[in-house]
């Protein structure tokens, strides 16, 4: 499926990752493999941002260690074409799927 739009929320041992347009919503799961230690997990941000291609927008989502730390990230040369289209961030600790996807789609919709 090719859906313009994705949310990804994360903690330190998965992510959960969101592609979806103005129909169908795709959902793919990330595991971590590190030592628990988001921050120094390259392998996990690598497998999440793979899952991201050719999307035109995206938010993140997260407890703050691991939100952080995936966003910069992606903002400090890892992914310069995504963090232009990374839209916002959002601390948001367990969230359901669908009030990940109802920010998401207000955030993208802005």
């Amino acid at each position: 499926m090719s859906a313009p739009h994705a949310a990804v929320w994360l903690n330190a041992s998965e992510a959960h990752i969101f592609r979806f347009g103005s129909g169908e919503v795709e959902k793919c799961e990330v595991k971590a493999e590190g030592n628990g230690r988001v921050r120094d997990d390259r392998e996990y941000f690598e497998a999440i941002l793979a899952e991201l291609t050719e999307v035109e927008g995206w938010m993140i989502a997260g407890p703050q260690g691991p939100r952080q730390d995936f966003e910069k990230y992606v903002r400090v040369g890892h992914a310069e074409q995504l963090a232009k289209k990374l839209v916002g961030v959002e601390a948001m600790d367990e969230p359901s799927d669908g009030e990940l996807l109802r920010q998401a789609r207000k955030r993208l919709a802005s």
